[in-house]
Formats: C-alpha cells, sequence, structure tokens
C-alpha cells in the first residue's frame, strides 16, 4: 500500500501523541505536514516534518496530502474540517466531532459531496476496558444487562487558563470526557429513548461545566455517565450489573499514558495492561472471578482508516456515529439547564 500522505492540524496532547506517533510509526501513512498557529514552538519537536501556520500553505506547498487530521480545540472543528473536505482531503476530526449538530450534519453532507473519507477519532473504543467489557456482554457470560455506570474521575483541584476550561462553546468536561462514554454507551446500547442530565461547577473558580453525570433511558435499562474533577480516589471505570452478577473494572487504558511517555505503538510493551488492575467478576453467591483485560490498540483505528481510504473498507466512527454522540451532548445540556427529562429524537 502506497502511504497516505498525512498533515495533522494541531500538535498538542492531542496531535503529538495520539495521532503523530501512529502516522509515524505505521508503514500506511506518512507525516507530510505538520499545522500550528506558531511553528516556530515545534520546530525541534517535529524534526525534518515541514511545518505550517495555515492549512491553506500547507496544501498550497504539498498538494499531494490526502488526509488531514483535526486535534485543535473544539469550536475550530467546523471551519477547518470544511476547509478541508472542499479541497477535497479525507478527513479524521479529534472528538468531539463538533459542537453543535448543525455543523456536524452540514460536514457529513459535503464529505459525501465530495467523496471524501470523514471520520471520528473516537480511540477509546479501542481501549482494553472497553473491549473487555463488550466481550462479556455479546459472549452472555453476565446474563441479562440491567444497569451499566461509567466514571471517568480525575483531581486537578486548580482551575487552570485554557480553553477546554473556558466558558465557551465547546468547553468544559462535559464536552471533554462525556464523548469518551457517550459514544461506548452508543455502541453497546444504540440510542437511548431519554436521558436526564446534570451539570455542575465544583471547584473554586470554574467557568465551565466540571461535573457531570447523565443517566440514558432504555427499555431495559439504564446507561450512567459521570465524569467530575474533585474526586481522589480510584472509582470503577465501568460497573456492570446484570442477571449472572457484576462486573467490576477499574482504572483506567494504559495508552495514553505509555504514549505520554514516549512508548511507541509499535514497541512490544505498548498497550500491555497493568497487572494490579482490578477486574472483576462478582455472582450472585458472592463468589469472585478474575476476569483477563483485552489488549488495546487505536493502530487498529488507523489501520480501518487507511482500508477505508485505499480500499473502500468500512469508515470506522463514521461522521453519522460522531454526530449521533453531539445530538446526546444537546440533549443531556437542554436536559441539565431546563432540569428535566428529554426524550431523544432521532
Amino acid at each position: 500500500m502506497k502511504p497516505i500522505k498525512t498533515a495533522i492540524i494541531g500538535f498538542g496532547l492531542s496531535g503529538s501523541k495520539f495521532h503523530a506517533p501512529f502516522i509515524q510509526d505505521m508503514e500506511e501513512f506518512e507525516l507530510s505536514a505538520i499545522v500550528v498557529r506558531e511553528p516556530e514552538k515545534i520546530r525541534s519537536q517535529a524534526g525534518d516534518v515541514p511545518v505550517f501556520d495555515s492549512l491553506e500553505k500547507a496544501l498550497g506547498e504539498l498538494p499531494e496530502i490526502e488526509l488531514v487530521i483535526i486535534s485543535t480545540p473544539t469550536p475550530t472543528h467546523y471551519a477547518l474540517a470544511k476547509a478541508a473536505i472542499m479541497a477535497g482531503k479525507h478527513l479524521i476530526v479529534e472528538k468531539p466531532f463538533v459542537v453543535t449538530v448543525e455543523e456536524g450534519e452540514e460536514l457529513i453532507a459535503l464529505a459525501k459531496e465530495h467523496n471524501t473519507v470523514l471520520s471520528v477519532y473516537q480511540n477509546r473504543r479501542w481501549d482494553g476496558d472497553y473491549l473487555t467489557v463488550k466481550s462479556l456482554i455479546d459472549s452472555g457470560k453476565l446474563g441479562t444487562v440491567h444497569t451499566i455506570e461509567m466514571n471517568w474521575d480525575r483531581y486537578p483541584k486548580e482551575v487552570r487558563d485554557r480553553w477546554k476550561e473556558a466558558d465557551i462553546a465547546g468547553g468544559g468536561v462535559f464536552y471533554d470526557l462525556a464523548p469518551h462514554m457517550l459514544d461506548q454507551a452508543l455502541c453497546l446500547w444504540g440510542e437511548p429513548y431519554a436521558i436526564y442530565g446534570n451539570m455542575q461547577k465544583q471547584r473554586e473558580g470554574a467557568k465551565a461545566t466540571d461535573y457531570f453525570h447523565v443517566v440514558l433511558e432504555y427499555e431495559k435499562g439504564s446507561i450512567l455517565i459521570r465524569g467530575g474533577t474533585l474526586v481522589s480516589a480510584q472509582t470503577p471505570r465501568f460497573s456492570i450489573h446484570a442477571s449472572e452478577g457484576s462486573y467490576i473494572i477499574c482504572g483506567h487504558d494504559p495508552q495514553e499514558a505509555q504514549l505520554q511517555a514516549g512508548i511507541m505503538p509499535n514497541d512490544e510493551e505498548y498497550g500491555k495492561r497493568d497487572e494490579n488492575r482490578v477486574s472483576i467478576f462478582v455472582k450472585p453467591d458472592g463468589t469472585r472471578e478474575e476476569i483477563e483485560v483485552a489488549k488495546g490498540n487505536y493502530a487498529d483505528y488507523f489501520r480501518q482508516v487507511a482500508a477505508a481510504i485505499r480500499d473502500g473498507g468500512t469508515v470506522p466512527v463514521t461522521g453519522e456515529e460522531g454526530l449521533a454522540v453531539i445530538r446526546l451532548i444537546e440533549a443531556g445540556i437542554e436536559s441539565a439547564n431546563e432540569k428535566k427529562i428529554v426524550i431523544n429524537r432521532v
């Protein structure tokens, strides 16, 4: 397969750690350009890769670029994605896809019109804990599942001066963390018929939402997702309660920490789980069974993107799937603001 020449827009945590290592490490891709507002700040980090201060300049000098990855602040996704699609480029957009449903609908229509691949980077589908949960549910080992709980807790007590914590469209922890869990919920159980949301600003000086809990209602049960910034004790990443018992898994998939530590995807240590991670199935009689956690691998996402571009394969996380997450985000915010249960109108 001829390597797919790729440009990454934005080179913060997302661009430099969640995208660049795979584009540089995998034979399916070639990192051809990086686009940032201030190229001098990352020139040494970029090495031999050309750095530009605009997508227009990058595509003007390197028209052979085929794929654009957008890893910039959420409020900028729509305009950058539209420009890339109009230039005829395939596209990966960091989650959340966009700020509003209207923006997402327009981008999906444009991508179809220009015959470009559009994918949203919901990488947590390739986390080992989620893969383990999905396997347990699909196998029937847990019996009939009636409640799924997901937590994503942290303890950054100090409010930082950054866009994710600003009172802007797309800011706050709900837009930042909920997309991971909402996407997983949609993959496990599909669309809920109703949603209830609660959003709070718990830290002193917080300008945007820094705590949320959202309940997704289904005919067969409920999915609760929760994220907080004042939680110092470890909470289960997943709790699954079912007719044959409960499954609990704590901690987080190791890939993010490994990528931040400089461990590349082709390293044999990449993706290996913490052997001390709690992963237990508790049966009704109280007996416990340790469950082996699957090995996650974000590289699988990129392989599927490459296959979609080169061979017409299935697109991993389509624009429509990314848009479904945004619909739930908007419904959750509406519920929290109006203090009511919102019926999901799909």
